[in-house]
């Protein structure tokens, strides 16, 4: 509804939002923000979502994820992924089914129990099950010896690349613009009595003007935000994935699948896409992210085998390497820096830096277009500011 006085209808000028990053976290706020009928341009330096999101193993979780802060922002997450998939309309991929995990030591065991108690207390759904149980719900997994197991049942994935090419073909009909092969070499930057202001992004074509500078940029975003004064520590987290050719189902009943923890190397997460390719996440073990060799990817797949016999023969038909965004303490940067003057950075770019950007991307949609075009100020994100790394 168009705000009155009087009788007079109060026209509020839409900012100019340029958001840098097409990944599912950017394509998401482009999103929400294109609902409201928003000035929005994304860029991005490559095809969107070949970054973090292409690498990313695409689980939908709040597992366990402490501290308890960041728990529920995950949880309310998974709560508004329905309502995304939704919205979009089409098939974007998401596969629900929960997640199964045991372990094969005593301590492992201990462990688990103990990180069920908690997620318990907190109210999110996961349980404790029997050997037996498990094989009834995979009977084609290999488990001997069980200590403990559990089954998270309200958990999922989702292809990325559905998701943000869908959402982003939503924005364009919606006329904002999008420019891909388009890398950000800074922010412009003008100061007004020693305050500092984002004025727009400098690409190797052009200066896009904005108003409002959103950072979505992934691994890239620290250096994009130190130019200007808005520094932050990051941790170095290299991401590596392989993916099979299209195999029949291997899952009777759960989404996705951890290894035991408590066995060495490699500790694998694995889950079947809809079209029966499988696709077998590594996290950080597995050397530099500039490396092209599928020697590492092979081996992870040869001993996935030993849990997962009906995938004997299969062979690497894609490894994907990339470079996490992960803050220095490991939860997320979102919102604003507060403007009272503890940074020299400018105060209207909006950061959305994130580990956990599949899980979170849904929510983070939709609050910061609340924080953006209304000026809002999301209670439960003040745990995730960046003013909590000034003088770090």
């Amino acid at each position: 509804m168009t705000p009155t006085t009087g009788t007079t209808p109060v026209v509020r000028a839409q900012p100019k939002i340029v958001i840098v990053g097409a990944g599912i976290v950017g394509a998401s706020i482009a999103y929400n923000l294109s609902l409201r009928d928003a000035d929005v341009t994304v860029v991005d330096a490559s095809t969107p979502g070949m970054a973090a999101s292409h690498a990313s193993y695409a689980w939908i979780n709040a597992h366990p994820k402490p501290p308890r802060s960041y728990h529920d922002l995950n949880r309310r997450s998974m709560d508004v992924w329905s309502r995304w998939e939704r919205h979009l309309g089409g098939d974007v991929g998401i596969t629900w089914g929960g997640e199964l995990r045991w372990t094969t030591t005593g301590d492992g065991a201990s462990e688990m129990r103990d990180e069920v108690s908690l997620m318990q207390s907190w109210g999110y759904p996961v349980n404790l099950i029997t050997p037996d149980q498990l094989a009834e719900m995979e009977p084609g997994l290999v488990t001997d010896p069980i200590t403990a197991a559990t089954y998270a049942p309200t958990e999922g994935h989702v292809d990325t690349a559905a998701v943000i090419a869908r959402a982003l073909t939503l924005v364009r009909e919606r006329g904002a613009e999008l420019l891909t092969g388009t890398a950000v070499k800074g922010l412009t930057v003008e100061t007004q009595n020693g305050v500092g202001k984002v004025t727009g992004v400098e690409t190797e074509e052009a200066h896009v003007p904005a108003d409002i500078v959103v950072l979505a940029a992934g691994y890239s975003t620290r250096e994009l935000a130190a130019d200007v004064g808005l520094d932050f520590p990051q941790i170095e987290s290299p991401g590596a994935t392989l993916f099979t050719p299209p195999m029949p189902p291997i899952f009777k009943t759960v989404a996705c699948v951890h290894t035991p923890r408590d066995l060495p190397d490699p500790q694998m997460n694995f889950r079947q896409m809809p079209d029966g390719r499988v696709q077998v996440h590594g996290g950080t073990h597995f050397g530099s992210v500039g490396d092209n060799s599928v020697e590492d990817a092979e081996w992870m797949l040869a001993e996935l085998e030993k849990f997962v016999p009906a995938i004997a023969g299969a062979s690497v038909d894609e490894w994907r390497r990339a470079m996490r965004p992960m803050p220095g303490d490991g939860l997320p940067i979102i919102g604003y820096p507060d403007s009272d003057g503890s940074h020299n950075g400018p105060s209207n770019v909006y950061f959305s830096v994130m580990h956990s950007g599949v899980s979170l991307s849904a929510l983070v949609g939709e609050v910061a277009t609340l924080e953006i075009l209304d000026n809002a100020r999301v209670d439960f994100l003040e745990d995730f500011r960046y003013d909590r790394f000034l003088g770090v």
